[in-house]
């Protein structure tokens, strides 16, 4: 498989700063794969790869086509975008244009992580947000043996999206933002292999 650690971000309103707190953290230890779908009009996407950039060394890359995902490399969906393995590797790609009340929508890359091989180490995080997009992606993260991580109600800055996440998906952990970064970064730490 072409990546070890696969971590899913999934964020609406405060989740700009949140995202870059956690990518601001990251060192050269770190060697998984982030996903990052941020509530957000295609139309900024490009500004807030820049601002991204600028804090993190490893690239950041926006999803306009489909790519074959990499180690140590960030994506940010600028639409709704879904995971699919082809010829043992794993794939990332904008989806059709369609009626979603979010772009780019979570539950929708959530859900297609959880059809990767369960060999494959999957983490979805909920941050700060409106409604309650990722819930229903979370479940089927967490039911197909991802795990899955809700910033906590004192941490979050609307604390709606992991609330609802919480909520269906009971067994979750629940932390603020600083044990998130500690968790993602643990996560994709060097002491992960691939298989």
């Amino acid at each position: 498989m072409n990546i070890s650690a696969l971590i899913l971000i999934g964020a609406s309103t405060g989740g700009p700063g949140r995202i870059y707190s956690i990518l601001s953290a990251l060192d050269n230890h770190f060697e998984g794969t982030i996903i990052i779908a941020q509530h957000m009009s295609a139309a900024f996407i490009p500004s807030f790869i820049n601002q991204l950039q600028s804090i993190v060394p490893f690239p950041i890359s926006s999803v306009e086509h489909p790519l074959k995902i990499e180690n140590r490399h960030i994506y940010v969906c600028s639409v709704t975008s879904r995971l699919f393995q082809k010829n043992g590797e794993i794939w990332l790609e904008p989806m059709e244009e369609g009626d979603y009340p979010y772009n780019p929508q979570i539950d929708r890359l959530f859900s297609s992580a959880a059809a990767l091989p369960s060999s494959l180490k999957r983490l979805g995080v909920i941050l700060t947000g409106i409604g309650d997009d990722g819930a229903i992606g979370s479940l089927s993260l967490y039911d197909s043996g991802g795990e899955c991580l809700f910033e906590s109600e004192d941490s979050a800055i609307v604390y709606g999206m992991p609330r609802r996440a919480k909520e269906l998906v009971s067994s979750g952990n629940v932390g603020s933002i600083g044990e998130i970064i500690d968790r993602i970064k643990e996560y994709g730490g060097l002491h992960v292999r691939m298989a």
